[in-house]
């Protein structure tokens, strides 16, 4: 029997992508598309939504042998899918979690919290600049196998996967959820500390159909301008970016709105390809994952070579790179386009925007 979703995976998403609005700022009723949504999802006007009684379990990955804790709404089931949301705190354990619980519990997701290492380190300047991206890579390594863990003994919907960060773990959250589109359907910050060198290495990596939820307040004498210097980075990197002005603290509501709007609004796909294994490296086979499942499929391959069926192989006539453009539709669905650039004969794959008349092959 197939799982049934729960309420936070509503998705009517035949809409076009569109600027983050957030919801105090729109009107509570929405067009007749959305009915159903919005009656099962809620927005509680709530001033405190912690949980005091809420059972936090920690748990330990067994990958990196770091903490994390973990929160799942009392109506919890493994018949069902869930929704899971990675919080990026610099607090630790409970202290991450807690503010999560209410509306966890409310709206009915899990959420997790991954001890991070501390986002400043007591050592010398000559040291700090060789630590920093070792720190960085290790709370990348962790955040996934915290997932991974999680994944292996929850059911978690794979187009249901996001994660956050504010402050100064922040960038631990912009890291891990742009170089992992795949696995992060949208990614929210807030009031970020901000530094284009801990950046520059994955600006390439961004997936312009992965929305990006930013949000700061522009008078902060401390962290104001770091929030527009992050906002320019990701406009420049071609991010879906969906800025909410933020007129207080961090408010894990105004994310929870983005969420919910990510899935009322933005269609879940991914393309994939890679090299088969016939010896030939310009073969590559292609597919895509979606749901609901399309009916039909239309793929041109950046090269004149087009095919009709869900996973075709197509063989290239000399390395380059092309740009794929697959287009599927189906009664649930509607009709919806992706391009990605693909390099030959790596295999390697980058979403992009728009046709491109001309194929860059090599001599």
């Amino acid at each position: 029997m197939t799982p049934r979703s729960n309420a936070f995976a509503v998705r009517v998403s035949r809409h076009p992508l569109r600027p983050f609005v957030p919801s105090s700022l729109r009107p509570l009723s929405r067009p007749a598309v959305f009915p159903l949504a919005l009656s099962i999802l809620p927005l509680c006007s709530c001033s405190n939504l912690t949980d005091p009684s809420a059972e936090i379990q920690t748990h330990v990955s067994p990958q990196t042998g770091r903490e994390y804790a973990l929160f799942r709404p009392s109506r919890y089931t493994r018949d069902q899918t869930w929704t899971l949301l990675i919080v990026c705190s610099s607090a630790s354990g409970e202290r991450a979690i807690r503010p999560w619980t209410g509306l966890a519990e409310q709206h009915g997701f899990l959420v997790a919290a991954p001890d991070l290492l501390a986002s400043e380190k007591p050592l010398p300047l000559s040291l700090q600049e060789d630590a920093r991206p070792r720190k960085n890579r290790d709370n990348e390594t962790h955040i996934l196998a915290a997932v991974e863990h999680i994944r292996a003994g929850h059911n978690i919907s794979e187009d249901r996967i996001f994660i956050h960060g504010a402050d100064k773990a922040a960038v631990s959250a912009l890291r891990a959820g742009l170089k992992h589109a795949d696995i992060f359907r949208a990614v929210s910050i807030v009031q970020p500390r901000f530094e284009r060198e801990t950046v520059a290495d994955i600006g390439q990596s961004i997936d312009p159909y992965q929305p990006v939820y930013l949000s700061f307040r522009a008078s902060d004498l401390l962290t104001g301008d770091e929030g527009r210097q992050c906002a320019d980075w990701l406009r420049a990197n071609g991010a879906d970016l969906r800025l909410d002005p933020l007129s207080a603290g961090e408010d894990p509501e105004r994310t929870v709105r983005f969420l919910q709007d990510v899935l009322r609004t933005t269609q879940w796909m991914r393309v994939h390809g890679a090299r088969t294994d016939s010896g030939n490296p310009l073969e590559l086979r292609f597919s895509v994952r979606i749901d609901p499942p399309p009916a039909q499929f239309h793929w041109s391959f950046g090269d004149g070579g087009e095919s009709l069926i869900a996973e075709p192989v197509h063989t290239y006539a000399k390395p380059g790179s092309y740009r794929v453009k697959v287009t599927v539709s189906g009664p649930k669905l509607g009709e919806l386009t992706r391009y990605v650039d693909v390099t030959v004969p790596a295999g390697t794959l980058k979403p992009t925007h728009g046709p491109r008349a001309v194929p860059e092959a090599c001599p």
